[in-house]
């Protein structure tokens, strides 16, 4: 882990450390832990999660687009996907197993959170891709490395977003669906690069629906 920018401050804990769910949210570009905070007070389900929120190094988890060759945002995506690593393992802790814990990410974070699940496809209990897609030029045919099993999905982009085209999102859902993972697109009309209420709804459902399958 030497030299990795994103683990040089500690990891945010919220919600409750003894919950039998976990969830990792992981914040975009210019933003901190603090804007998935935000989201985690909406879901209003502190009392019964755990949540672990990584901090990007300078606000930033890689420095170019996710549309550019993956070489191109390299070293910075390896340490990306190492932080996802370690907020994991922070959040099974000596007490959950990857089926308790859900993955969380919004625009840079959701295609960190993406790229991590293509890349290791285990046996999370769910997962939410905000305004996020794969990495990779738009020419390539981007394919997880394994079956991600029945695993519940969903993603929000709006139709128009300035940051995430929602083709590519759309390619995105096609090959986790291609790998096995059960997953719900929503597609906004009107929607600002933010955390909408129909979001926060959904990943609510997954998260409810996680603890009643951990019960």
């Amino acid at each position: 882990m030497t030299g990795n920018p994103h683990l040089s401050t500690e990891l945010v804990h919220a919600g409750n450390p003894d919950a039998r769910v976990a969830a990792v949210l992981v914040h975009g570009r210019d933003q901190d832990p603090e804007f998935m905070l935000e989201a985690a007070r909406r879901l209003a389900l502190d009392d019964d999660v755990a949540y672990v929120l990584p901090r990007a190094s300078g606000r930033s988890w890689y420095p170019g687009r996710f549309y550019d060759s993956i070489e191109d945002n390299e070293p910075c995506l390896g340490w990306s996907l190492e932080a996802i690593e370690v907020a994991v393992a922070a959040a099974r802790g000596d007490r959950r197993t990857l089926p308790a814990i859900a993955l969380v990410g919004f625009s840079q974070g959701a295609c960190i959170v993406a790229e991590h699940l293509a890349r290791r496809p285990e046996p999370y209990g769910a997962a939410a891709i905000l305004t996020g897609a794969l990495f990779g030029t738009p020419d390539a045919d981007r394919v997880p490395a394994g079956s991600l099993g029945d695993l519940p999905m969903f993603f929000g982009i709006a139709e128009a977003d300035d940051w995430i085209p929602v083709d590519a999102v759309r390619d995105t859902v096609a090959a986790f669906q291609r790998a096995g993972a059960r997953c719900e697109l929503h597609v906004y009309d009107d929607q600002e690069h933010g955390i909408n209420e129909d979001e926060i709804v959904a990943v609510r459902s997954l998260l409810t629906d996680l603890l009643e399958r951990s019960a």
